[in-house]
């Protein structure tokens, strides 16, 4: 159109008579001017025509393009109105302070006011406040984070509740757009397709749903309550959900729902027995919670049962099981326990009875040779005395005869000196006292022999502890020289002040025997430069004597120390130990004497050995009581 009015414009510029008229004056005076300018304006004349006709073409272009552009831009108005009302039922365009800067709908929205000037005023004044606040918030979400934020709202409506939806996209500019869309069909139709999904989960679920009201009337159950249960729906509707329960979860069952009244949370599942239809208990466990309205008030309860009857009975069958098993192993552990206690009491007999023979053969053996051994020892000793005397007396009259008599024959002189007469009288006394004092040594070990023994003594007897000491000692003797390969063991005796004690003398020594024995191989397995067993004695308070032998050996590792007492335990190669000596001597402080054996001992430190019995041993009898060995001797 623009370029049509240019044209005709042009035109009649050309055809008007007065400017053609001026022109041809023009062109007269110029031409009577000069004929030298012709050329020149003539040229002028062209190509400011040229330029005029250059720019009407590039005018007509432009008024082309421009023509485009309108057309396009009426496409995409449309198009963007189209797509407007497909999106949204309003469109706002605002400012950042809320204000509306443009406004289109393509229905009137349902707000809270009716108008239909929009411009220039605030957006959220047409918004109850509990909408315009959830605005506000999205509003500065855009503006913050640059990107489409959307949210959804109710209306109150004569139809009931009207939802709608809002969208809000920032501009380049500081502006934002507002779209505005009716939902409520989209909603109802959700909604109706969800009901009609939970109405089919409903009617094909194995698990019961109900409904309580707050005073615990069934208002709804599902139709499956009768395949499970055995009731019609009609049955159970409106009677109270006690009248179904077994009245030992009556009480549990108010409690739960009482909980979910009072915290309005949903519980921990509950389970329970209710009553089929033909009598039956069946278990169930429920899940519950509470449906309240707008003011807080609880209207209904509603819940899920799943009925647990057939694992109720797998876990009670599970439970009896378990406690068969229980009693089982109780019985088994029992049994075990006391085959333990055999076996350990076997061993401990047979260690004691080995050990017993083993003395009661060891105990005749040297009973038999000190026997033996005494007799001519007492022969000797008994008759060295006398034979020192008469030897005396003939070295006496000898001396007088040499004193007296002077005819003695060369013969005579020379016997006296082959003889060596006067060292014979020297030495001779010399020899007699030497028999005399090993005559003694024999009678001393044969009586240590025989006390160590001690077959002559049964039962307990009053006895000093020091002699049972020493005479292991000196059994022992041998054992403690040195030797080419090893130093002597010094023993360190530190005897304190001690009665008589009352004991079973021939086991108390053979403890005595099994400890330094005991003590002696530990010394010998390491070289040290000063081997040493020390053995001190006192009287304890409650008149409890103590013995202690401690030996600066190679000591032991805890694991060891804690076993050492164990029938057949042993450390030592085979052949050299046999495990019962510390074993036995435990059973005879222990049980025999009623006293304590126990040892402590660190690697590299040595080892402490303590007996510790009381003065006056009480023993068992053979009928289990108690008496007093004392009271029955004097008996």
């Amino acid at each position: 159109m623009f370029f049509e009015r240019v044209q005709n414009l042009t035109h009649e510029i050309n055809n008007s008579p007065h400017i053609r008229t001026k022109h041809s004056g023009r062109k007269s005076r110029i031409l009577a001017i000069t004929d030298a300018n012709y050329t020149e304006l003539e040229t002028k004349i062209e190509n400011q025509t040229i330029a005029l006709n250059n720019a009407l073409q590039q005018l007509e272009i432009e008024v082309n393009k421009r023509q485009e552009a309108e057309e396009k831009l009426r496409q995409k108005t449309s198009e963007i109105q189209a797509i407007w009302n497909l999106l949204a039922d309003a469109y706002f365009r605002i400012n950042t302070d809320g204000v509306i800067l443009d406004y289109q709908s393509s229905k009137i929205p349902n707000l809270s006011q009716e108008s239909l000037e929009f411009q220039g005023r605030q957006l959220l004044n047409y918004f109850p406040s509990s909408v315009v606040v959830r605005f506000k918030q999205a509003i500065n979400q855009v503006l913050q984070t640059q990107s489409l934020v959307s949210f959804t709202y109710s209306l109150p409506s004569a139809e009931g509740q009207t939802h709608f939806e809002v969208r809000l996209l920032p501009l380049s500019a500081p502006e934002i757009v507002v779209l505005v869309r009716d939902v409520t069909h989209i909603v109802q139709s959700a909604f109706i397709q969800c009901d009609d999904k939970f109405r089919s989960i409903v009617e094909k679920a194995n698990n019961i749903i109900f409904a309580l009201t707050p005073d615990g009337v069934f208002s709804y159950v599902s139709l499956n309550w009768n395949e499970i249960l055995g009731h019609e729906v009609t049955e159970v509707e409106g009677q109270p959900f006690v009248s179904f329960l077994h009245t030992e979860n009556v009480l549990a069952c108010r409690e739960y729902f009482n909980q979910i009244l009072n915290t309005g949370k949903q519980q921990d599942p509950i389970e329970y027995r209710i009553k089929h239809k033909n009598g039956s208990w069946h278990w169930h466990s429920c899940y519950s919670s509470a449906i309240k309205d707008i003011s807080g008030n609880v209207m209904y309860f509603v819940g899920i049962c799943k009925d647990i009857t057939v694992r109720k009975q797998a876990e009670l069958q599970r439970q009896r099981t378990e406690n068969a098993l229980r009693k089982s192993e109780a019985k088994f552990r029992a049994k075990a326990q006391q085959l333990e206690a055999a076996l350990l009491e076997l061993q401990h007999t047979q260690a004691q009875l080995i050990q017993s023979e083993k003395m009661s053969s060891l105990g005749q053996l040297v009973a038999g040779i000190a026997h033996e051994i005494n007799n001519p020892v007492n022969f000797i000793y008994g008759n060295v005395k006398h034979a020192n005397e008469y030897v005396n007396d003939l070295l006496y009259l000898l001396e007088l005869y040499q004193q007296h008599s002077s005819l003695l024959t060369p013969e005579v002189h020379k016997e006296i000196y082959d003889i060596d007469l006067d060292f014979i009288r020297q030495d001779l006394p010399k020899v007699l006292d030497s028999m005399n004092t090993g005559a003694e040594r024999i009678r001393q070990i044969v009586l240590s022999l025989r006390n160590f023994s001690r077959l002559d003594e049964e039962g307990m007897k009053l006895v000093n502890i020091h002699e049972g000491i020493d005479n292991a000692l000196l059994l022992l003797q041998n054992r403690l020289k040195a030797k080419p390969e090893s130093p002597g063991i010094q023993v360190i005796k530190d005897y304190g002040d001690l009665p008589k004690i009352k004991c079973h003398p021939g086991q108390i020594n053979q403890v005595f025997m099994n400890l330094l024995t005991n003590a002696i191989d530990a010394l010998e397995e390491v070289r040290i430069a000063n081997p040493q067993i020390r053995i001190s004695t006192c009287l304890q308070a409650g008149d409890r004597v103590m013995i202690s032998i401690i030996d600066n050996g190679p000591g032991m590792a805890e694991k060891v120390s804690k076993r050492i007492f164990d029938p057949f335990f042993t450390t030592k190669p085979v052949g050299k130990g046999t495990g019962m000596g510390l074993s036995v001597s435990y059973q005879v402080v222990v049980k025999n004497h009623r006293g304590e054996l126990n040892c402590v001992s660190v690697p590299g430190q040595g080892a402490e050995f303590t007996i510790v019995i009381p003065n006056l041993v009480v023993e068992e009898s053979e009928n289990g009581q108690l008496r007093d060995r004392e009271s029955e001797e004097r008996k």
